[in-house]
């Protein structure tokens, strides 16, 4: 048992959770966590005791956003839902090493996939898993981190789950582990970014690239960009247009004449 704690204690695990719908809005964006064991340990911790001063269960931003479930009641109280996601935010800061997004534009995702027909097939939920794994693997490798010590758990439930698990198959080469809503806290957190992530760049395309700047955008998206996400943030990712089409070249997409 002591050495099978030990191993466990040097193995980073990737908690990640998804935000909008493949089928309607402006964009689905998947989002992650990494840290140690003994770390997430601590924000389990850390997390619990924050969401029972507020008195609630959990956080789901589906629910937190309108104000609707447990945050009926204190849904015209700016000042204390704004302490709320700070206290929260302050617990992501101290306790992750690392944060991952991808954002799937869904209008680009169908736009491109009528120039390449092979680009349907990638469901942008398993396009932005993907993704997110891929700038995982790379953070592992800059920070000299063995693949074989990092677990990739994804909240089981989203519509796309048996595409993610195909692409993973054979472009990642392993299936990440399914674990439902409940059984972590890691998952409010990447729901957190994943909706943040989500909502900042349908008004960013909106308003047109360029146009917006980060303190345009909302306080709790300008907070957790104090969590490191790469050093030109390069691990908070959009795919675009221009990088979908990118995406079909690399892979050598047929294009439609």
């Amino acid at each position: 048992m002591g050495r099978w704690e030990d191993s466990l204690l040097v193995m980073f695990t990737t908690y990640f959770d998804a935000s909008g719908s493949p089928d309607q809005g402006a964009a689905l964006s998947v989002a992650g966590f990494i840290a140690k064991a003994e770390q997430w340990v601590e924000f389990e911790t850390n997390w619990k005791a924050a969401l029972d001063a507020y008195g609630v269960s959990e956080l789901h931003m589906k629910d937190f956003a309108p104000g609707a479930g447990e945050f009926a009641a204190w849904k015209d109280d700016k000042e204390k839902r704004r302490f709320f996601l700070e206290r929260l935010i302050n617990i992501i800061k101290t306790r992750v090493r690392h944060s991952f997004v991808n954002s799937v534009m869904l209008e680009h995702h169908r736009k491109v996939g009528q120039i390449y027909p092979s680009l349907r097939e990638w469901r942008p939920f398993a396009l932005a898993g993907t993704n997110c794994i891929d700038k995982v693997k790379k953070w592992a490798q800059l920070w000299g981190v063995p693949q074989d010590q990092i677990h990739y758990v994804f909240e089981d439930g989203d519509k796309d789950k048996g595409e993610l698990i195909k692409r993973c198959e054979t472009t990642q080469g392993f299936i990440p582990t399914f674990l439902k809503k409940k059984q972590t806290s890691a998952f409010q957190a990447a729901d957190l970014l994943a909706y943040e992530h989500r909502l900042a760049n349908k008004r960013i395309y909106e308003a047109g690239i360029g146009t917006l700047a980060m303190s345009d955008l909302r306080h709790s998206l300008q907070s957790l960009d104090d969590v490191p996400h790469g050093a030109d943030g390069e691990d908070w990712g959009v795919s675009d247009e221009a990088a979908l089409l990118k995406f079909c070249e690399l892979n050598n997409f047929l294009k439609v004449a």
